[in-house]
């Protein structure tokens, strides 16, 4: 709900304010803030506590509106804006604790199956979990994956609320949650089997969730869990030190994260990807080499976040003690053997400690391509542009 910064000023001086006020806006506007009554003059009916002009800000929440009265940029106007005037500042928050949430689910597996919207009791927050205000979500293959039943092998319960990453900002913690307050930004990637994402309420486990980095983008955080862990977990696989390493599309998310990672670490990194992204590959640092010459190379490490033939480049390099990781498709463990290498298929896996020192690091990271914003409640549209694979970057939703 959204929360209002509220002012009265009297400006005694006209030069030094005009200073301000060619800043703040933008300012305002780059915290998400809006002007809704923009130093009117103030008609006093009754009273005399009133200032001549009134000023009045819409934020998305209080936690916004906090992040940018706290910030440094804000903070540094702040003796202009003393200086030059008397003014008096308050916040109206509107929000209120939610009794109920609302979420997108599915009461079967089916590819013509639509997430229908349900709105249900909100229970107070387990034990060792933090509720979540989510200001953007993003939208996985896996999420399609499960709703289409590729996934069903797995213990699903129905009805299920699908969604497993995004970003947001904490509404309440269970008992037992220590690092996370109300107020606070987190992101995290939630398991598969708890879901709940496409909602406006989620209860994740603290052990899950990062304290999103003050300078993030709630786009960027929103994008970031699950392939800055992916990418981070499937190199972890690999015992001893990477020399040289070949990432399998390596201008996707996970792929164009574990090029940085690698380049971060010291290894040698090629890559393969589309002739249409070798430019953004070549910019992140890696070296693109079509699939046949890359099979002519030896790697101690290959990472297939693509899928397809491109693989068969992947076993014909592996050096001998080398690991092959696909988080796409199976892997042939056997030939692999051969080798005395190892082939492994890999699904990412929660950890929020391991999130929060990735997000420590972020800057080595490379911006998310974001794809499309679209509002929560067009999911099973969202759902079918991934679906599709037309789209290049993240689907984020809003709720």
């Amino acid at each position: 709900m959204p929360a209002y910064l509220i002012g009265t000023i009297d400006i005694e001086d006209t030069e030094a304010y005009s200073l301000y006020r060619s800043f703040n806006p933008s300012l305002v506007e780059a915290a998400g803030g809006k002007y809704i009554i923009k130093g009117k003059p103030v008609a006093v009916l009754e009273g005399s506590d009133f200032r001549s002009r009134f000023v009045m800000i819409e934020f998305a929440n209080e936690a916004a509106l906090k992040r940018f009265y706290d910030s440094a940029e804000y903070s540094s106007l702040r003796p202009i804006r003393e200086k030059s005037s008397k003014s008096s500042l308050a916040v109206v928050n509107t929000d209120e604790t939610a009794s109920t949430r609302t979420a997108f689910q599915i009461q079967e597996f089916g590819e013509a199956v639509e997430l229908c919207s349900v709105t249900s009791p909100l229970a107070e927050v387990g034990h060792d979990e933090v509720r979540i205000q989510p200001t953007l979500i993003a939208v996985n293959p896996v999420d399609w994956k499960i709703r289409d039943g590729i996934l069903a092998a797995l213990p699903f319960q129905f009805p299920h609320s699908l969604g497993c990453e995004g970003v947001g900002v904490v509404e309440a913690v269970g008992e037992g949650v220590k690092g996370f307050q109300t107020g606070q930004r987190v992101m995290a990637h939630s398991s598969l089997l708890r879901g709940g994402w496409f909602a406006d309420r989620v209860d994740v486990p603290a052990n899950q969730c990062s304290l999103v980095p003050a300078q993030m983008a709630d786009e960027h955080a929103a994008s970031l869990s699950v392939a800055s862990l992916t990418a981070a977990q499937t190199i972890g696989l690999h015992e001893g030190p990477i020399g040289s390493a070949l990432v399998i599309g390596a201008s996707g998310a996970v792929g164009s994260i574990a090029v940085a990672l690698l380049n971060n670490g010291g290894s040698r990194v090629d890559a393969i990807c589309s002739a249409s992204n070798s430019a953004y590959v070549t910019a992140l640092g890696a070296n693109v080499l079509p699939p046949q010459q890359a099979a002519e190379q030896e790697y101690d490490f290959v990472l297939d976040a693509s899928g397809g033939p491109a693989i068969e480049a992947g076993y014909r390099s592996l050096a001998k003690g080398g690991t092959l990781v696909s988080i796409v498709q199976p892997v042939d463990e056997v030939r692999a053997l051969e080798n005395s290498a190892k082939a492994i298929r890999y699904s990412v896996q929660p950890n929020g400690e391991q999130l929060s020192r990735l997000m420590a690091e972020y800057d080595v990271l490379p911006e998310p391509r974001i794809a499309a914003l679209m509002p929560l409640a067009e999911v099973n549209a969202a759902l079918h542009l991934s679906k599709a694979g037309q789209v290049r970057g993240k689907i984020l939703l809003k709720p």
